[in-house]
């Protein structure tokens, strides 16, 4: 009985997630600044989601790399990224990504 209220709860996670971060693609579609688009409700309400969405914004890094990468550093209070990989997204993705393998949060 438990993981099946996990699971559903996960569920209702994933399609929380998904519907905020479609509505916030679509609503900075064209936004240059990370930082406005940061500030964007539908973000917002994503990083007030605390650490239960890490595995969600790990997982959609692989496709749209820029999009979470201030979303991870807010909620974990950490930044994996070294100074040499700053500027290029895909190597600050996979530190990320790396990140994400050695604290559990993906396999």
């Amino acid at each position: 009985m438990i993981s099946n209220t996990k699971e559903h709860n996960s569920q209702e996670l994933k399609e929380e997630f998904t519907n905020l971060a479609s509505q916030w693609i679509q609503d900075v579609e064209g936004m240059s600044s990370t930082v406005e688009m940061s500030k964007h409700p539908a973000y917002q309400k994503i990083v007030s989601m605390g650490k239960a969405v890490i595995p969600l914004l790990l997982e959609d890094l692989r496709q749209n790399p820029i999009y979470w990468l201030p979303a991870l550093r807010q909620i974990t209070q950490e930044n994996p990224v070294q100074p040499e990989q700053r500027g290029k997204v895909k190597q600050m993705a996979e530190a990320w990504l790396n990140w994400g393998k050695q604290h559990g949060y993906i396999f």
